[in-house]
C-alpha cells in the first residue's frame, strides 16, 4: 500500500525544468517493509524508463516527465510491489511504498555444522524461523535439545548432557558472560527474549581454546543491538506467561533494547496438583553507542511444593519458602577495529547469583571480572589472544541450621560438616590463551592452548590445555574435520549450582580429553549430510545421581572431603563414545519445507568400586526429527519427534543383594511428539500472529528416576518403582509487532 501527496516544489522542478527545455516532475518517496515500518535500503525504483536505489533510510527521487506513470519496486527479500503515479508538470509528489516480506526470506534460519576456522564442531543457528521451532516454547534456545550428541535424560526440565558428561560440566554464555543458566525451569522458556537472540553457537566437544574450564559442551549465544530505523516493540500474551520487547534510536548513532518475560504458571499448575506454585522472570536491558555496549540482564525461578497438611489448612497456597535460583549481571564492553584486519574488544562486568532451598538455606555470590581478546587477520593466517579473570565472594546464610525449625525438623549440618559450602569464601579465577589458524589451499589447521588459574580458600591449582583442530576440503562438496584437546574444570556438583563454585579445590580439577572426526557432504544447494565419530577420556568427572541406588555400589568419597562435601562429591573416571549422524534441509534459498534429522548413538560408562558399568546419565539411543512447512497465508506448520532409550536404573538380584551389578536396567524409552501452528496477518504498520503448540502430544511418561520401597528396616533393591508423572502441554497465544 501507499500513500501519496502533492508537494510544491516549484523551485527545484524549475532547475530540473530549465535544464531539459522541457516540464519536468519528482518522484520522491521512501520504501518500507510492511507491517513493522522498517525502511528498506537498497530497493530498486523503476519508473518510465529511470531508476533508483533507495538509501539506509529507504528514500529515493526520480525525475520523470508528467503524466500517468508505472512505478515497480523490486527487492530480493521482498514480494515485488506495482503502482501507477500521475504526475504533475512542476509539481512533486512525495509517496511511500510498503512491501510485503517475502514468507521465505521472513523465516530464514541457518542451522550449520561447520566453522569456517577453529578447532572443533560447531553448530550455529539463526534466522526468526528458530523462534517457531514445535516443543520450543517459541524458544529459539531449546533448538539445542534437538542437536546431534545432546540428550535430555528428564524431559520438561532443562538439563542437557552432551556427548556423555556430566550436565554440571557444561556452561553457557551470553555476550561473553558466563550464566549458571539460559533456561528456566519447567514451563518456562530461555531467559533471553527470542526477538533478541541474533546467533546461538553449539560446541559439543573438541572445541577451541576461546572456551576453557568445562569438560562437557558449550552454549554461546550473542543478542543484537536495537535496530537503528526507528522505534519497534512487540508484547506476546500466552495463558501462563507474558512478555514485551521494545526497541528505539538513541540520537543519531545510539540505540536502546529493552525486553523480558513474566511466567505465572501455578493457576494451571494447581489444577493437576494444588502442592506446586512456580514462577519465574527475566530482563534484559542493551545499549549500543558507536562500539560501546552497555547491557544489564537477570533471571529468576522459583518453585515450591507444599506439605498436604498445608494445603489442608490453606488451599491454594504453598505456605512454605520456594526453592529459588536467580542471577543478575551488568557489563560494558568496547569493541574496536584497530585496522589492517585487527579488531579489539575489552569488557568490564559485575554480577550476582542467588540460591535458597525450603529450609531457609541459600548460598549467594558476588563478582566482580574483566575479558580482553584481539583477533589478527592476515592473508592465510588468523591470530587470537585473550585474557580473563573473575574475583568473586561466595557466602552461606543459615547453612548452620534452618531459620524456621519446622523447615527443617532434623536440622542442618554444622559450618565444620559443610567445608568449602559453609560461611565466607573468596575466589579468584583467571586465564588466558592464544591460537593460531592457518588456511592453506584445501587445507587448515588450528593450534592453541589456554591456561587457568583458581585459587580459594587458601588452595591454588594450575591448569594448561593444549588443543589442536584439523580441516580438509576434498571436494568441493566433501570436508573432513578433526579435533583434540585437554579440558579441566573445577569440582562441580552433578547439576550446575548458581554460586556454587571454586568449592572443594584439594581434590584437584576434573579432567577430559575429548576428540572428534566429521566427514560432511553438501548434498544440494539446501540440504547437507554429516557423520561423527567421538571419544571422550574422562577423569575425577562428578556427575553421580543423589539417589539410593548408589547404595549398592558405593563410591567412596575423596579422602581430603568430609561431611556434606564427600556426599556430594564423588570422583569417578570414565569414558564416552559414539556417532552422531545429522541429515539437515535449510530454506535459506526460499524453500518451503526445512528441518533436520540429528541421530546420536553413545555409550558412556564409568568406574565404581563394583567395576566398569553405565553412567548414570547414559542414554544409547537419541533421535529428534523436526520439520516445519511454510503453507500459504503466512502459514507456519511444525513437528519434533524425540525418541530416546532410558536412563540406566539398579534392580537388586535375590538373594545377593551386596553382588548386584550397578545399572543393571533400563528406565522406559522415551517418546515425545511436539507440533505448533503459526499465523500472522500483517497490516500496514503492524503485524498480529496467533499460534498453538502441543507439548507431548503423546501423552508420554516423565520418569524422574526410581524409588526403592521401605518394607520394615529393609530397603528393597529388588522392587524399584518409578517416580514420574503423565503430562500434555498445550499453549496457545497472539504476539502483536510494529
Amino acid at each position: 500500500m501507499r500513500r501519496a501527496a502533492g508537494v510544491a516544489l516549484a523551485g527545484l522542478l524549475l532547475v530540473a525544468g530549465s535544464a531539459r527545455a522541457e516540464p519536468w516532475s519528482l518522484l520522491i518517496g521512501r520504501v518500507l517493509e510492511r507491517g513493522s515500518s522498517s525502511p528498506i535500503a537498497n530497493a530498486r525504483v523503476e519508473a518510465g524508463g529511470a531508476s533508483a536505489l533507495t538509501d539506509g533510510d529507504g528514500r529515493f527521487q526520480l525525475a520523470l516527465p508528467p503524466g500517468a506513470v508505472e512505478v515497480l519496486v523490486v527487492e530480493e527479500r521482498h514480494e515485488p510491489l506495482r503502482a501507477v503515479e500521475k504526475l504533475r508538470a512542476g509539481q512533486g509528489t512525495l509517496v511511500e511504498y510498503r512491501l510485503l516480506p517475502r514468507a521465505a526470506r521472513r523465516y530464514a534460519t541457518v542451522v550449520r555444522a561447520a566453522a569456517p576456522t577453529g578447532a572443533g564442531e560447531r553448530f550455529s543457528l539463526q534466522g526468526d524461523e528458530l523462534a517457531h521451532l514445535p516443543g520450543g516454547l517459541g524458544d529459539p534456545l531449546h533448538a539445542v535439545a534437538s542437536m546431534p550428541g545432546v540428550a535430555q535424560p528428564i524431559p520438561l526440565l532443562p538439563v542437557f548432557v552432551v556427548r556423555g558428561s556430566s550436565p554440571g560440566a557444561s556452561g553457557f554464555f551470553l555476550d561473553g558472560l558466563r550464566v549458571p543458566e539460559l533456561f528456566h525451569s519447567l514451563m518456562g522458556g530461555g531467559m533471553v527474549h527470542p526477538r533478541l537472540l541474533d546467533r546461538i553457537d553449539f560446541h559439543p566437544g573438541a572445541y577451541g581454546v576461546e572456551f576453557g574450564r568445562y569438560v562437557g559442551g558449550v552454549v554461546d549465544a550473542e543478542t543484537r543491538p536495537a535496530r537503528g530505523d526507528g522505534s519497534h516493540g512487540e508484547a506476546e500474551v500466552r495463558p501462563y506467561e507474558v512478555s514485551a520487547l521494545g526497541e528505539a534510536r538513541l540520537g543519531a548513532e545510539g540505540r536502546v533494547a529493552i525486553a523480558g518475560h513474566y511466567g505465572f504458571p501455578t493457576p494451571i499448575l494447581q489444577l493437576f496438583d494444588p502442592r506446586v506454585d512456580v514462577q519465574y522472570w527475566d530482563y534484559q536491558l542493551r545499549v549500543d553507542w558507536r562500539g560501546l555496549t552497555i547491557e544489564a540482564l537477570g533471571a529468576s525461578d522459583a518453585v515450591s511444593i507444599a506439605t498436604d497438611q498445608t494445603v489442608a489448612a490453606a488451599p491454594g497456597t504453598t505456605g512454605t519458602r520456594p526453592y529459588a535460583l536467580s542471577f543478575h549481571r551488568i557489563q560494558v564492553r568496547e569493541r574496536a577495529s584497530l585496522g589492517r584486519g585487527v579488531d579489539f574488544e575489552a569488557a568490564l562486568w559485575g554480577g550476582l547469583d542467588d540460591m535458597s532451598d525450603a529450609a531457609g538455606e541459600s548460598v549467594e555470590k558476588l563478582a566482580l571480572g574483566i575479558r580482553a581478546n584481539v583477533r589478527a587477520r592476515f592473508r592465510w593466517l588468523r591470530l587470537r589472544a585473550g585474557l580473563d579473570a573473575e574475583l568473586s565472594q561466595v557466602s552461606g546464610q543459615n547453612l548452620g541450621g534452618a531459620s524456621d525449625p519446622s523447615l527443617s525438623p532434623g536440622g542442618s549440618a554444622g559450618p565444620d560438616e559443610l567445608g568449602d559450602l559453609a560461611g565466607d569464601r573468596w575466589g579468584i579465577v583467571a586465564g588466558g590463551y592464544v591460537e593460531a589458524d592457518a588456511e592453506l589451499g584445501r587445507f587448515g589447521a588450528t593450534a592453541g592452548v589456554r591456561g587457568d588459574v583458581y585459587h580459594a580458600g587458601g588452595v591454588t591449582v594450575l591448569a594448561a590445555d593444549p588443543r589442536l583442530g584439523l580441516r580438509a576440503r576434498l571436494l568441493p562438496a566433501l570436508e573432513v574435520r578433526a579435533g583434540i584437546g585437554l579440558h579441566q574444570q573445577p569440582p562441580t556438583f552433578p547439576i550446575a549450582l548458581p554460586g556454587v563454585d571454586t568449592f572443594a579445590l584439594r581434590i584437584g580439577l576434573q579432567r577430559a580429553v575429548q576428540s572428534a572426526v566429521t566427514v560432511e557432504a553438501r548434498l544440494g544447494s539446501a540440504v547437507t549430510a554429516s557423520a561423527t565419530g567421538y571419544y571422550n577420556r574422562y577423569w575425577d568427572l562428578n556427575d553421580l545421581l543423589i539417589n539410593g541406588e548408589g547404595a549398592l555400589c558405593p563410591t567412596p568419597p575423596p579422602e581430603a572431603l568430609t561431611g556434606l562435601e564427600a556426599e556430594a562429591v564423588r570422583q569417578v573416571d570414565g569414558s564416552a563414545y559414539g556417532m552422531e549422524l545429522l541429515l539437515r534441509r535449510s530454506n535459506s534459498n526460499g524453500e518451503r519445507f526445512s528441518g533436520w534429522i540429528a541421530y546420536t548413538l553413545g555409550r558412556a560408562s564409568r568406574q565404581f568400586s563394583c567395576g566398569l558399568r553405565p553412567a548414570d546419565f547414559d542414554q544409547t539411543h537419541v533421535l529428534n526429527v523436526v520439520a516445519q512447512v511454510r503453507l500459504p497465508r503466512n502459514v507456519m506448520a511444525g513437528a519434533r519427534l524425540q525418541v530416546a532409550t532410558g536412563r540406566p536404573m539398579t534392580v537388586a538380584v535375590l538373594p545377593y543383594v551386596a553382588d548386584t551389578q550397578r545399572n543393571n536396567a533400563r528406565l522406559p524409552t522415551y517418546v515425545q511428539l511436539d507440533v505448533r501452528l503459526d499465523r500472522e496477518w500483517i497490516f500496514e504498520r503492524w503485524a498480529l500472529a496467533a499460534f498453538v503448540e502441543v507439548l507431548n502430544l503423546t501423552y508420554s511418561e516423565t520418569v524422574f528416576g526410581p524409588s526403592y520401597p521401605l518394607e520394615g528396616s529393609v530397603i528393597r533393591y529388588d522392587k524399584p518403582d518409578l517416580v514420574g508423572f503423565r503430562w500434555v502441554l498445550p499453549s496457545l497465544g497472539l504476539r502483536g509487532r510494529f
